[in-house]
């Protein structure tokens, strides 16, 4: 009843002039076969806005384009690095603060700015020159050495992508948690799955992709791996993987390849080895109707439903995952097509993109 009282109070409110500011590494919106989450969630915000009436612009490199909306682009193609080159760090910063002081000098056309830079310390050293009110929604981990400069702005408006981001740094000034939400309309539900499991997501030690394949190795299950072909795939998980494991290349996001991905596999395993802030990979999975065995790290509480949509293990207890895995290989088939109609409930009730 809440929830429908307030999408009736934002039908209602007068049409805004809004302006979004993210990245400059790609175009806007990324094209699929490039990992760009924070872009990749702006884009469904920026469209629920525009279909809602407000008038929309992104401060996006050259090349973007949105139906309904305006993009600033100042003449600037995407930077396009994301190497470990030791220029990287500083051309993107060269191109945020670009981007983000222009659109603070054009902060007078709009009625607000909603930030997405990952780093919200970016536009946070420039809001206090902006002439209408600003928004910063969270990608990152609080580390603790950004707590000086972050406790610097403590009146900026800070938007959390959930409850656990926040505990570094308790005493921000944050007006909500917003997880992301998804186009659930544009991903197909599948009740069934083939024998297999499946780790999606940037093949690097953080995101736990050698855990997932020395489980394999260990438990003799097969394995799909999606993902980036990186330097830590080559060198530290390839030339250990054996033949029920397969290295199945990069799946754009909404191509046959990534439904097949998410779909056809009995689980999907998320060792992570960091405190991600929102895993969006696993509304992906349990939007198919996957169920995700994971570490219990970051917000992977707030997400998995332990037992009704997956199940979550102590961090770095591979017995423990070993058994997860187990029980969804002999788990009742009716109580595991159950089970995928539970991931899929889940994702429709709490992580739609639907505003």
């Amino acid at each position: 009843a809440d929830h429908t009282k307030n999408s009736l109070k934002l039908k209602e409110m007068k049409k805004l002039k809004i302006a979004y500011y993210c990245s400059n590494r790609t175009v806007f919106p990324p094209p699929g076969n490039v990992a760009a989450a924070n872009q990749s969630v702006m884009v469904d915000i920026v469209a629920e806005m525009v279909k809602m009436g407000h008038q929309v612009t992104v401060y996006g490199s050259k090349g973007s384009k949105f139906e309904g909306v305006k993009i600033v682009d100042l003449g600037m193609v995407p930077h396009g690095s994301d190497g470990n080159y030791s220029w990287v760090g500083d051309l993107n910063c060269a191109y945020r603060v670009t981007y983000i002081s222009q659109l603070i000098a054009d902060s007078g056309n709009y009625d607000i700015i909603h930030m997405h830079t990952g780093r919200s310390i970016y536009g946070q050293a420039f809001e206090r020159f902006s002439k209408c009110p600003v928004v910063h929604t969270l990608h990152n981990d609080l580390e603790d050495v950004f707590k000086p400069a972050m406790n610097t702005f403590y009146n900026s408006k800070l938007v959390s992508i959930s409850n656990t981001q926040r505990e570094p740094m308790p005493n921000l000034n944050y007006v909500a948690t917003i997880y992301h939400g998804i186009n659930i309309k544009k991903i197909p539900f599948s009740k069934k799955a083939q024998d297999k499991f499946v780790f999606i997501g940037r093949t690097v030690e953080s995101k736990g992709v050698k855990v997932a394949v020395d489980l394999a190795v260990q438990q003799g299950f097969s394995l799909d791996i999606y993902g980036p072909e990186t330097d830590f795939l080559k060198t530290n998980v390839l030339p250990y993987a054996i033949d029920n494991i397969s290295y199945k290349g990069v799946a754009a996001r909404f191509t046959q390849k990534w439904h097949k991905a998410f779909s056809t596999a009995k689980a999907m395993l998320f060792p992570i080895q960091w405190r991600e802030p929102f895993g969006l990979v696993l509304i992906e999975a349990m939007a198919h109707g996957t169920p995700v065995i994971a570490y219990d790290l970051g917000s992977v509480r707030e997400i998995i439903q332990d037992g009704k949509t997956g199940f979550i293990c102590k961090p770095g207890d591979t017995r423990a995952m070993a058994r997860a895995i187990k029980k969804i290989e002999e788990m009742p088939k009716k109580r595991y097509v159950e089970m995928r109609k539970e991931c899929r409930a889940h994702v429709e009730k709490y992580f739609t993109r639907k505003i």
